[in-house]
């Protein structure tokens, strides 16, 4: 008993828990031993020696921090457990049991939110909101190194934008893009573009353009200096200007000219060469212009009619139908038969060989040998005689240039001849400047320097005596007015075979 006493001892020293017998041999009997002292086993003896474990013995019980995984334990040491579960790739994860030997990450679902990162790209995501995932043709998003996304979306060619050439590269993938090709310059209609150097004209996408030197739809003038800045009238037919400053201006009728003015082209209704430069004379329009003499329509005085010639050697030449008609035109010419004029031409005048209504060689001229005196009461008759029937003569108070003035103012009053016949060829102060004595160079002057001398006839060729027995003239000289009176010559021009003579 002593011996199995110590044993016993020392065993509850080791294990205080537990005391085990043992045999200790055929003389003493069993042994008491300490479970300390006994080896591990898969027996159970319901010890578990401190060297021992869940492992190697069925009475250990797992042991947390025994740096043994024993049965039942996922962990140990404990620094060796889960603290927490992270994703892995799209798996969730959730920590059972944190703090003991037991923790461990249970699946906790798949990952759905997309963010950077996590090494998951979940269903929905692409690579635009999540750097996980890879850029994938079809996903419907438009990720980096494409160009478009689905594929149906993408360019399976490349019109022209505008005049910008366009070709397509990376077709059939979602990296197909249109790229710049070069800009087109054929003038091409319907294709959007409008080349430089084409214009509406050959090109229907092109607008017309004031200025650039094609007239095209709507234009009437191109470039801008060619179109009109005003609208003369063209003729009669009055104009004016639309759309000034403009490639659409134009020149359009705007009503025809009435008024009469000169140098405008035109010659409106109711205007004539008198009032308007443009204007053609036209004979029978009732007015007298320019190249016309009288006009048959025109009123009296001017249409073309003459009043009686109250002197020989003047004739009316023209015709109404020409507007031409001139009245008392002197005779300045020989041989013109049956005017009844012998005619003065200016170099002595006519002659019986050159016209027959003469009767002398030529005209001469002789001065009355009485001078004659007119008083403020009395006229003087002086009687010619010497006279020839048919010859021509013409008795006159004007002078030779360089004889002296005479005073007064005469007139002749009347010329009768012999056989009572009376001769309307008296004009009172030599009006006109046709008559014979200024042909061959008289004055007719008084020492006033007024012409108040007097003509009888006042023609170019005198007038002529009636035919029969005329042999004389009485030519009557009176004072213009009881003031006039005075004294002077009296010439007498004669074309006759007979001088005139006192008798």
């Amino acid at each position: 008993m002593g011996l199995a006493l110590s044993v016993l001892v020392a065993l509850a020293a080791c294990d205080p828990v537990e005391t085990v017998f043992v045999d200790a041999g055929p003389l003493d009997g069993p042994m008491e031993v300490t479970c300390a002292e006994r080896a591990c086993t898969d027996v159970a003896d319901s010890c578990c020696p401190a060297a021992c474990n869940a492992n190697d013995d069925i009475d250990c019980a797992a042991v947390c921090g025994n740096g043994t995984l024993e049965p039942g334990e996922r962990c140990d040491p404990l620094g060796t457990c889960p603290t927490e579960c992270p994703a892995q790739g799209c798996a969730l994860f959730t920590l059972d049991q944190p703090g003991t030997c037991f923790a461990q990450c249970q699946p906790a679902g798949t990952q759905t939110v997309c963010q950077n990162g996590d090494g998951c790209c979940p269903s929905g995501c692409n690579a635009n909101n999540d750097t996980d995932c890879t850029p994938a043709c079809g996903n419907g998003a438009v990720e980096s190194g494409e160009t478009c996304d689905p594929l149906t979306s993408c360019p399976a060619s490349c019109p022209q934008v505008g005049c910008q050439l366009r070709t397509l590269s990376g077709g059939g993938t979602c990296g197909a893009t249109c790229t710049n090709a070069g800009m087109q310059t054929t003038c091409a209609s319907g294709d959007g573009c409008c080349p430089s150097g084409c214009n509406a004209n050959n090109d229907t996408d092109c607008q017309p353009g004031c200025g650039n030197g094609v007239i095209e739809a709507g234009e009437t003038c191109d470039p801008l200096n060619t179109c009109p800045t005003a609208c003369p009238a063209q003729g009669c037919q009055l104009r004016t200007l639309t759309g000034g400053g403009t490639c659409g201006a134009a020149c359009t009728n705007a009503g025809m000219q009435t008024a009469c003015a000169n140098s405008d082209g035109c010659c409106p209704t109711g205007c004539n060469a008198n009032n308007d430069n443009d204007c053609a004379p036209v004979c029978g329009n009732g007015t007298v212009e320019s190249g016309e003499t009288c006009d048959p329509n025109a009123p009296a005085g001017q249409n073309c009619q003459c009043a009686a010639e109250p002197f020989t050697c003047y004739r009316q030449t023209g015709t109404a139908a020409s507007c031409n008609v001139r009245c008392h035109i002197p005779v300045g010419a020989c041989g013109i038969n049956g005017d009844n004029c012998c005619a003065f031409d200016g170099s002595g005048g006519c002659g019986s060989s050159s016209d027959a209504e003469c009767q002398g060689t030529r005209w001469r001229t002789v001065e009355w040998p009485q001078i004659v005196d007119y008083t403020s009461t009395n006229c003087s008759i002086v009687r010619i005689y010497g006279i020839n029937p048919g010859g021509s003569y013409l008795f006159t108070t004007c002078y030779p240039s360089g004889n002296p003035m005479p005073g007064g103012d005469p007139v002749i009053s009347s010329v009768t001849d012999n056989l009572g016949n009376t001769y309307n060829v008296t004009n009172d102060d030599c009006t006109d400047t046709t008559a014979l004595p200024y042909a061959v160079g008289f004055r007719c002057e008084n020492q006033q320097g007024v012409r108040n001398m007097a003509c009888a006839s006042m023609s170019p060729g005198g007038f002529r005596a009636r035919t029969g027995n005329v042999f004389y003239f009485d030519v009557r000289v009176c004072p213009y007015n009881a003031a006039a009176g005075g004294r002077g010559a009296l010439h007498i021009w004669y074309n006759a075979t007979s001088t005139p003579n006192p008798g």
